[in-house]
């Protein structure tokens, strides 16, 4: 399942594909290849 994620501290936009659903909520904290750290990240919405 493709994810479009934001990343809350430089707004990049990225792909995120887990296995399971995310959409109950509203942020997921994982690493930032921009950023080079973990950041917070908006879920956007299920990309189709």
């Amino acid at each position: 399942m493709p994810w479009r994620i934001r990343c809350t501290e430089c707004g990049t936009e990225r792909d995120l594909n887990v296995s399971f659903d995310i959409s109950k909520q509203r942020t997921i904290y994982i690493y930032c290849n921009v950023c080079r750290k973990n950041t917070f990240n908006e879920i956007l919405g299920y990309k189709e």
